[in-house]
């Protein structure tokens, strides 16, 4: 049995990627910053056993910058379609293609997501079709799919979303609902996207270090404390 997790990423060019952190810091620093994010998620997620470390780049022209940001272990591979839900379908079945029997599809916007998380989808998947990760602000920070189901649930689960609003979690769930496949689901988590997020997620690091807990985000944990400074 082969395990993939693909992790959606953007060439970190500034007013290019976390374009809603500016003005309250500058297009340079955004782009830093989700430089961090991107190289700290991809460095917690390649210690998983047994599991392949997929990147989708856009643009296609990326790879060359992003395997330098991350390293030769991963596999690259172009998004590929017009729109979030085709690409997400075209990187599924991609997955499906080259073997891979458990596929998990992530973002780069939640560089403290517990690595747990990603083995208890990897786990769910075992005695279910689908599962998914919701985020705090509406979306999904995770969705994953068993190979058996995925004709029924590609992409029908990824057509007719409203894509970067507060409905895509709740519209997703209904999508499967409808192909009456069995769903796992995993705890809720938080995404980095606005000047707010960004100053809880400073908060969230700096009291986890009061507490003692570990805390895998190092390059991000650093470039917050020069943001806060």
């Amino acid at each position: 049995m082969k395990t993939c997790v693909i992790v959606f990423a953007k060439n970190p060019v500034p007013n290019q990627v976390k374009t809603r952190l500016v003005p309250s810091i500058s297009p340079e620093q955004a782009a830093a910053l989700y430089t961090a994010f991107l190289t700290d998620w991809c460095e917690t997620l390649a210690k998983l056993s047994g599991v392949d470390l997929i990147i989708a780049h856009t643009p296609s022209e990326a790879q060359s910058d992003l395997q330098a940001l991350i390293g030769d272990a991963a596999i690259y591979i172009p998004q590929i379609g017009a729109g979030l839900g085709e690409r997400l379908t075209s990187a599924t079945e991609w997955a499906a293609e080259h073997g891979y029997t458990k596929i998990l599809l992530v973002g780069s916007d939640s560089p403290t997501l517990p690595i747990s998380y990603i083995s208890q989808a990897l786990t769910l998947l075992d005695s279910r079709n689908t599962v998914i990760g919701p985020s705090t602000d509406g979306g999904y920070y995770l969705i994953g799919f068993s190979v058996e189901t995925l004709v029924i649930t590609v992409p029908h689960v990824f057509e007719e979303i409203a894509w970067s609003t507060a409905d895509v979690f709740q519209q997703t769930v209904t999508r499967i609902r409808e192909v009456e496949v069995t769903l796992g689901l995993l705890p809720p988590w938080y995404d980095i996207d606005t000047a707010k997020d960004l100053a809880f997620l400073h908060a969230h690091i700096a009291a986890m270090r009061l507490a003692g807990d570990s805390v895998q985000a190092v390059r991000t944990e650093s470039l917050l404390a020069k943001l806060f400074s």
